[in-house]
């Protein structure tokens, strides 16, 4: 219960952000360079590795999202870029118990992802530009596996903290038409695996790996439309010993990596 308390006040809180950019920005979006707001649909692909790298399980299955993204010109060509993700899915879970036993039942996976940049442009082209940029995010998502005739589920509920450096640029045709694209890496600060087993948590660090992300796209007057990739990948955790059922345990995050692609739509103002 405390978890889902704990997921639920998340979500409360990226629900007040995304709106709070809205109205914070509204008096401005004249002035702004971008405001949109978006659906992504998503492939979403979850896999974990023993120690001699033998794949343990594979989640695979399609996330939805909702998204805002508001990004203003300030003093000397410099640019301030945040937006808020609200997203969730079931998806199909491919593994196996503790014993070997294969297991194959879903997932639930819901979560908010917040990040906010500053970049620089720089006129590379009498209509094309390029921006290196550099900013902070932060993702959490609830996993929920549910349990079968012959194993239990749990939930786990991430965290994840990561400083970004990448660049974008865009190419303008027309007044109605123009292509981006952005690529960058994500760089981990802070990871949490907070683990409900159903009478007792465990709280796990998982290890702290480089990660990719892309974008390219179009904007044709009011419609905005763009393929994706974002990476997430995490090292084994060290082991963290608690009491259940009596006896006590070894609980670790294994290597994991996560990949994700997909389409991305919406409006811009």
């Amino acid at each position: 219960m405390k978890l889902k308390n704990t997921i639920k006040h998340s979500f409360i809180t990226a629900i007040f952000f995304i709106f709070g950019l809205c109205l914070c920005c509204a008096p401005a979006v004249t002035a702004a360079t971008e405001a949109d707001i978006y659906v992504k649909f998503e492939s979403f692909t979850w896999k974990e590795y023993s120690d001699g790298g033998s794949q343990l399980l594979k989640e695979s299955g399609p996330i939805s999202t909702l998204g805002v993204s508001i990004k203003s010109d300030f003093a000397n060509s410099l640019t301030l870029k945040a937006k808020g993700e609200l997203f969730m899915g079931s998806i199909d879970y491919d593994g196996q118990t503790q014993a070997g036993t294969p297991v194959n039942t879903d997932t639930d996976y819901s979560g908010f992802k917040i990040e906010a940049d500053i970049g620089k442009i720089f006129m590379v082209a009498e209509k094309s530009s390029l921006e290196p940029f550099a900013g902070l995010g932060w993702k959490s998502w609830l996993r929920d596996l549910k349990s079968t005739s012959n194993a239990f589920g749990y939930e786990e509920t991430w965290s994840i903290v990561y400083a970004q450096l990448g660049v974008r640029g865009d190419r303008v045709f027309s007044k109605q038409l123009k292509i981006f694209a952005e690529a960058g890496l994500n760089f981990p600060i802070y990871n949490e695996n907070v683990v409900d087993l159903g009478g007792s948590t465990v709280t796990i660090e998982p290890g702290k790996e480089v990660s990719l992300f892309a974008e390219a796209g179009f904007k044709w007057r009011n419609l905005k439309a763009s393929f994706f990739y974002e990476g997430m990948r995490f090292s084994k955790s060290g082991v963290e010993f608690i009491e259940y059922a009596g006896d006590i345990y070894g609980f670790y995050q294994p290597e994991s990596k996560a990949d994700i692609f997909g389409v991305r739509i919406g409006i811009a103002f």
